[in-house]
């Protein structure tokens, strides 16, 4: 680990401190916990492909059944009747 010096307010300080009696753990390892998650927060949000995504490798895996050609377009008449 690296040694970090930082500045807190008062008030942060007084509010870190007793979290971490709370919770039984150091203040140092509740700064780190809350790193962690700014770092987190901050990364931005991976956008998966379409194609990349793991339900079209569904795609085929079921042959022989007979189902309609325009099960997409008209799937909530073939799940629930007419509407």
């Amino acid at each position: 680990m690296e040694r970090k010096q930082i500045y807190l307010a008062k008030d942060q300080e007084d509010q870190l401190k007793d979290l971490a009696k709370r919770r039984g753990v150091s203040e140092s390892s509740l700064i780190r916990e809350a790193v962690a998650q700014y770092i987190v927060a901050q990364e931005p949000l991976v956008v998966m492909r379409a194609q990349d995504h793991p339900v079209w490798a569904l795609i085929g895996v079921v042959e022989g059944v007979d189902v309609p050609e325009d099960g997409a377009l008209h799937h909530d008449q073939y799940l629930y009747g007419a509407l």
